[in-house]
Order: C-alpha cells, then structure tokens, then sequence
C-alpha cells in the first residue's frame, strides 16, 4: 500500500491509500462501496462494486462519472459498461495541456470526490451500528426478561390452523 500525499494549489495537503498492481495500475480502496482502478497505460478509469451490484452502488457509480465529467477529466462519450460485471469505466485524455501529467489530475479528482462522499457513508455506517445494538442489546424499556410474558394457548388474529369456515376453493390461511 502507498500512501500519496496531494498538495493542491493552496498548498492544502490531502493523503490517500493507493495500491499499484502488478500491471502498474493504481487502485483506490478507500470507498466502502466500490474500488477505483485508474490505468494510466489505458488512460482508462475502472469502478467495481466491492461487494454485490445494486441500484444505490449503480447510483454511486454514475455520480462519480458525472462529478469526472463535470468537472473535465473524464470523456463524455467514452462512458459505458465495462467487461467486469457491474463495472463502469471511462477514458480520460492522453496528454494534458501545458505537459500536465493527467494521471495526477485523475488521482486528485478521485480522492476529492471519495473525500466528499465520506460524511454520507460514515452517516450511513453510523445509522447502521446504531440499528444493529438498538436490535442485540435493547433498552431495559424495550425487552423482556424470559418468562415475563405469560404463555397462552391462542396468540395473534391467524389461528394456527386456519379459520374454521373456509370458502368454495378451500384456501387455507
């Protein structure tokens, strides 16, 4: 793992995780939800699910292309669905004006969008731990002990084993 230090031009220093494969493509797996591939031979920019392909992810995945789009860096036109199940990916152009190395612009646009999605998905995970111990460990308001609640023969409106009149087709319930 590499840790990149981005200086912008304030001077304002930003760090990201970046892993180079094998083939030299740098990968940024800082996002909970998708993987970042940037191939710098193929002037190519690769995003991958982590975890399973869903319309929130889809979602993430073309906010991420408009934001490169909007912002110059990714072509418009060269946006589509990659060879990887739901995977996105676009091409960004070979040579920059005045000899800017497009692979840094590339970089530094990623770890400003990842940087602004962060306060959503650290709210999601927050809203998420908050559910899971709201259902593993209750309030002493909001559970039983085993035993308080008394055993009954009947319980609920469905009988156990359906109504006693049944219509012409014999549906049970």
């Amino acid at each position: 793992m590499i840790k990149v230090v981005i200086k912008d031009k304030a001077g304002v220093e930003k760090q990201i995780d970046i892993r180079k494969t094998l083939s030299g493509d740098l990968m940024l797996r800082e996002h909970p939800e998708i993987d970042i591939i940037v191939m710098p031979e193929k002037q190519k920019v690769l995003v991958l699910p982590k975890d399973e392909q869903t319309d929130t992810i889809y979602k993430l995945q073309e906010r991420l292309f408009k934001y490169m789009i909007q912002k110059g860096i990714i072509l418009p036109e060269s946006v589509f669905s990659g060879n990887v199940y739901g995977s996105l990916q676009g091409n960004y152009p070979q040579q920059g004006p005045e000899g800017v190395d497009t692979t840094q612009v590339v970089v530094y646009n990623l770890a400003n969008f990842i940087e602004e999605e962060r306060p959503a998905f650290e709210y999601e995970k927050a809203y998420q731990d908050a559910i899971e111990k709201e259902l593993l460990a209750p309030d002493a308001e909001d559970s039983t002990e085993l035993g308080e609640v008394p055993q009954d023969s009947q319980k609920g409106s469905i009988p156990k084993y359906g109504f006693p009149t049944r219509g012409i087709y014999r549906y049970n319930y």
